[in-house]
C-alpha cells in the first residue's frame, strides 16, 4: 500500500497544534516517535509503501508550554515496516496501514 501523508494528519496524531494561551501564541510539538530505544520525526510529502506490523510506537506527550500544567501522557500506536528501509532507519507509525505517516530516525538512545 504506497501513502503520502502531509501535516494535516500529523497534528491530528500528536493532538498539540498552535494556538492561544494567556495572550500569547503557545509552541506547537514537534511529531516525535518512540521505537526499540529510537527517536523518529516525521518526513511529510515523502511516497512509501508499508509492509506488515512490526510492533507498538509511542507518541510522548506534547509540552511545548513549560510551567502550563500536566502535558499529559504518552500515547501508542501501532508501528509498520516499510517497504525498502530498516525499520532502524525509518517505520510508519499509525491506527492502521492506510492512514500511517513515514518517519525516520533522528535520534537512537543508549539502552
Amino acid at each position: 500500500m504506497k501513502a503520502v501523508r502531509g501535516p494535516a494528519v500529523l497534528l491530528a496524531l500528536t493532538g498539540c497544534a498552535a494556538g492561544e494561551s494567556g495572550g500569547g501564541a503557545a509552541g506547537a510539538c514537534a511529531y516525535l516517535v518512540r521505537y526499540e530505544g529510537r527517536t523518529y520525526t516525521d518526513r511529510a510529502g515523502v511516497d512509501f509503501e508499508v509492509a506488515g506490523r512490526i510492533g507498538t510506537a509511542v507518541l510522548p506527550p506534547c509540552d511545548d508550554t513549560p510551567n502550563e500544567g500536566d502535558p499529559g501522557a504518552a500515547t501508542t500506536v501501532r508501528a509498520y515496516r516499510v517497504v525498502g528501509w530498516d525499520p532502524g532507519k525509518a517505520i510508519a507509525v499509525g491506527t492502521s496501514p492506510g492512514d500511517a505517516v513515514l518517519v525516520r530516525v533522528t535520534q537512537v538512545t543508549a539502552g
